[in-house]
């Protein structure tokens, strides 16, 4: 699942680590999976749904990875009813540290450098700009309570990548 999980999340609306593994099977409603992002929900007083579209890739890990199909089960094998909220805390960090070590380490072996949970996430934000998305569907299908975080993501993105590309004007082989 480790790697997979980084797929599933750049096709969900660049879900982090923490609400995917939150996720059950009663978030899939139809072809859509409906949840709230945690770090908002605890900041803002106004829930905001976020609804990704669930992808035949998507439906494919599920079935390859996930639980057995009930409607309140977890649909990854993490998390459990129960847990005490330390735990579960403790569980999300081991997880998301274990996806991002391999990352890394893919990365490098690829020459792109170190990526993590949070690339995928950046991945999904620009892929959507770049193919014509607005700003305010990026910024609800992030969960960003403020359409000028966004704004803020996507440019710092942004400026990253015009730093790689001025970098590369300077090799000539």
């Amino acid at each position: 699942m480790n790697l997979i999980g980084v797929r599933v999340a750049h096709l969900c609306n660049g879900i982090n680590v923490a609400d995917l593994l939150r996720l059950r099977y009663s978030n899939i409603v139809g072809d859509e999976i409906r949840f709230y992002r945690q770090k908002t929900l605890s900041r803002s007083k106004k829930k905001k749904e976020i609804v990704a579209v669930l992808l035949p890739e998507m439906h494919q890990v599920i079935t390859r990875w996930g639980n057995s199909r009930q409607d309140n089960d977890y649909v990854f094998p993490f998390l459990h009813y129960g847990l005490e909220p330390k735990d579960e805390y403790r569980i999300i960090k081991s997880v998301t540290r274990l996806i991002n070590k391999k990352m890394t380490r893919i990365g490098k072996a690829l020459g792109i450098g170190a990526i993590s949970t949070y690339t995928a996430r950046h991945s999904f934000a620009t892929v959507q700009k770049r193919s014509g998305a607005g700003i305010a569907y990026i910024s609800e299908s992030l969960g960003h309570s403020d359409i000028k975080t966004t704004e803020n993501y996507l440019d710092s993105f942004e400026k990253e990548e015009r730093m790689k590309n001025a970098e590369n004007l300077l090799h000539f082989d």
